[in-house]
């Protein structure tokens, strides 16, 4: 309603929608009103003082459905609702429009780059946050009505790459299995770090078939080129059993490699445009302090991360025309992003303006049950099998009334992936934090399961009812909600569209997390006292259930746009 309200202002001041957003605000006691709008800024438009101008938009305005009076009270114009009316008016609205609730079809083209692996290296839990935080962005500019793409930007190019070629050289090439292709990376860089401490020096110089390798490849060497195809089919197969596993999605899946077809272009623009200076060899911009000299090429011609995200970011404006990219990547990398920024700036490239880091901090000290102690990578693929085990546990031990028939096994998986995405997904991503299973897993904390269950608990509600011949109306009638437990809830659903406004403005998917908390509390304790059925008064026992129903909707909505899956048994 507070949308209706903003349009109503719109109209009888004319000032912009925007600013009006910013500045009709709860006012800080009840009993004068429920929203206030400052009329100083319409003294200049109006040429008139701030109490005059509140006197004139109360006697202007036109107030939609869900508001009883306006009444001027100094330079302030207060907005009374109509409780009855709202309740009526806004399940009206989240019925009406269901999973599209708070959607405003604004167009334009948001380009999300998450995730992001490292072919044939393991996928571990270091790409757990970047993934659910980007995929959480994903759905909500897409439910927003952008015209959203994720980029899965496979680390598939570099010298890096190499290190698994000097390990098949050296230890002979596997089977097709990603964990023998792991193998031979680890190897090959346990290698590394030995010859660089002067230790097996007798054994083929890594760094150098590393180099040599990934130069051959640049410049399309058959044989090169053949185990990189293979590497990257292998790799992909792994990866995208593990993202359905998890239900993340992406539009694309175009690594660094397919970038690299674009470089002769690029490079030409960047030499031509006088920005590439030398640098011991390499070639670079100098971009000044605090940026410094940003390499692009190396002294044998390689290119580097920066070049390549300097020709993605050419590609993606051509061919997306976006009006924002979004790179979710990592706390560390900020300096990269600024630099790749700068160099587009200085290359006067229309989406350097577009470029939008969302920086995220670093989980220390996850691990599971059967993680070594010797301080390796945990891999994703370990820590799902442990959110699946530990969620099981929980489940049985937690939850004792549990529907006949449900398959066990099939709500642990979606209990163990909500538990963590939420855990990853409540804190604001610059945080780091250090994961518990228990905090994640419990059932009555602040946690996923908890608003799972409490979305399971509300769809048995509704098939109870149901059988007992009370359905939900299209609208909640106000007028037998007159508990403040149902005006609570009431309250909560209709600020769900200002609340995705302001996660696609901060890019915090914790918005979502608490405004998910906040209604499940509600409902929680309106549970307890406004029952539905045993309710001797059928149409109070239909209000409440719409209620209700209008809850489990955009309660179940938040859970989908964070990623998370939703069941109506538990």
């Amino acid at each position: 309603m507070r949308e209706l309200l903003l349009q109503a202002i719109h109209a009888a001041s004319g000032l912009p929608l925007e600013l009006l957003e910013k500045n009709l605000n709860p006012t800080k006691d009840t009993k004068n009103g429920d929203l206030a709008f400052p009329c100083f800024l319409l003294a200049k438009e109006w040429s008139a003082s701030p109490p005059e101008c509140a006197k004139r938009l109360a006697s202007q305005i036109t107030l939609p459905p869900g508001f009883s009076k306006a009444e001027a009270v100094g330079p302030y114009l207060n907005f009374f609702l109509d409780r009855a009316e709202s309740l009526t008016a806004v399940t009206r609205e989240v019925l009406s429009h269901g999973a599209h609730y708070g959607a405003k079809g604004m167009g334009g083209t948001i380009v999300i780059d998450y995730s992001a692996p490292n072919i044939s290296k393991p996928f571990h839990v270091g790409h757990l946050r970047t993934t659910i935080i980007g995929f959480s962005l994903y759905n909500l500019f897409k439910h927003l009505g952008h015209h959203t793409i994720g980029v899965n930007h496979l680390g598939d190019w570099g010298t890096q790459f190499g290190f698994v070629y000097a390990g098949c050289q050296i230890w002979g090439r596997p089977s097709d299995d990603m964990n023998e292709l792991v193998s031979r990376y680890i190897d090959a860089n346990l290698l590394r770090k030995a010859q660089d401490d002067g230790r097996d020096l007798d054994k083929p110089n890594v760094n150098q078939i590393a180099r040599d390798y990934f130069k051959r490849l640049e410049a399309g060497d058959a044989e090169a080129t053949e185990f990189w195809k293979w590497n990257l089919e292998v790799s992909s197969a792994y990866y995208r059993r593990t993202y359905a596993r998890m239900g993340i999605e992406f539009d694309s899946w175009n690594g660094e490699s397919f970038y690299f077809q674009f470089f002769e272009q690029c490079s030409q623009r960047m030499r031509s445009s006088g920005i590439l200076e030398n640098s011991k060899g390499a070639l670079g911009v100098d971009l000044g302090e605090p940026l410094g000299f940003a390499r692009l090429l190396t002294e044998d011609g390689r290119t580097l991360y920066l070049t390549r995200d300097v020709i993605t970011a050419d590609y993606r404006e051509k061919t997306y025309h976006p009006e924002r990219i979004l790179y979710v990547v990592g706390a560390p990398q900020t300096l990269h992003f600024k630099q790749l920024q700068a160099i587009l700036e200085k290359l006067r490239h229309p989406v350097a303006k577009k470029v939008v880091h969302i920086p995220y901090g670093h989980v220390p000290g996850i691990s599971t049950r059967s993680m070594k102690s010797d301080g390796g990578d945990l891999s994703l693929d370990a820590l799902l099998e442990e959110a699946h085990d530990r969620a099981r546990s929980a489940y049985e031990s937690e939850v004792t009334k549990r529907p006949e028939g449900v398959n066990v096994d099939d709500v642990a998986e979606a209990v163990g992936l909500g538990a963590v995405y939420f855990n990853y997904l409540s804190r604001t991503n610059n945080k780091e934090f250090h994961f518990s299973w228990d905090e994640a897993l419990n059932f009555k904390g602040d946690t996923g399961p908890y608003l799972m269950y409490a979305v399971a608990r509300l769809f048995s509600m509704e098939e109870k009812a149901r059988a007992d011949g009370i359905v939900p109306a299209a609208a909640a009638l106000g007028s037998k909600l007159p508990e403040p437990e149902a005006w609570e809830i009431g309250t909560i659903l209709s600020r769900f569209p200002s609340v995705l406004e302001k996660t696609s403005k901060d890019y915090e998917p914790c918005n979502l997390c608490n405004y998910a908390l906040d209604l499940a509390k509600a409902i929680s304790r309106a549970y307890v006292k406004l029952r539905v059925l045993g309710e001797g008064d059928r149409d109070v026992a239909q209000a409440r259930l719409t209620l209700y129903v209008s809850a489990r909707s955009v309660l179940a909505l938040t859970l989908r746009l964070l990623g998370i899956r939703v069941l109506d048994r538990m």
